[in-house]
């Protein structure tokens, strides 16, 4: 498999956590910034996904855009989805509740007046998480898993990933819920995820250096431990 996409972890390394868990051979393939905006690029993804966007994964001769397409076909592929529709249900459910703590993240990277709207996003972030850790604790299959007793799924990838992206950006706030910072770093710490996020391999910044924040390697979080 390939994961077309810029030199930045963004919105496809949920997919790429996921064939880590399982030990998945892929291939990374980087679209530069100056490749981005000549026309012959976008040309290129024109050919196969709506309007050229990314990132694409390509697995064989199937070729897939979306983030989030992309995350459930290979939730699906590589049995990381639930063992009943109920299970299932509540992953996407987990999984879409993280993607949207992800955008928010996100949108606020690329924010120009990040810094002066930094405090108050982490105040309203503070809420959310005290709302999500409640909800963890009522619906949790276990202390270390979102849905599934003993086994990590999609939603496990997905929740750990935004949790994480939130460490550098408001230093201390993830452990202010045990819970919550307990389930991220078993997840991290699984066999597959574990090597992969401490390795040289693992891109090193979140997004790309345009961004107000989240471009360099000290605004994105490392494992080193």
């Amino acid at each position: 498999m390939k994961i077309i996409y810029f030199a930045a972890r963004g919105r496809v390394e949920v997919a790429r956590l996921m064939m880590q868990l399982r030990g998945v051979p892929y291939e990374d393939e980087f679209v530069s910034l100056e490749s981005w905006v000549q026309p012959q690029t976008k040309e290129r993804f024109l050919g196969c996904t709506p309007f050229g966007q990314l990132p694409v994964l390509r697995d064989g001769e199937f070729t897939l855009c979306q983030s989030q397409a992309i995350n459930r076909y290979l939730a699906r592929k590589l049995e990381l989805y639930g063992d009943t529709l109920e299970q299932s249900a509540r992953i996407d459910e987990v999984a879409e509740t993280a993607f949207e703590g992800l955008m928010d993240v996100g949108t606020l990277f690329w924010n120009p007046r990040f810094h002066e709207v930094r405090a108050d996003h982490r105040a309203a972030t503070a809420k959310k998480l005290e709302r999500l850790e409640d909800y963890f604790i009522r619906t949790r299959a276990d202390g270390d898993h979102w849905v599934v007793p003993g086994r990590y799924t999609l939603a496990d990838a997905a929740m750990a990933y935004t949790l994480e992206s939130i460490m550098p950006l408001h230093t201390g706030l993830v452990k202010e819920f045990p819970e919550l910072y307990r389930a991220m770093t078993a997840f991290f710490a699984a066999d597959g995820v574990r090597e992969y996020v401490r390795s040289a391999r693992r891109l090193r910044t979140w997004t790309v250096p345009l961004a107000s924040f989240g471009g360099k390697p000290e605004e994105t979080h490392q494992w080193t431990d």
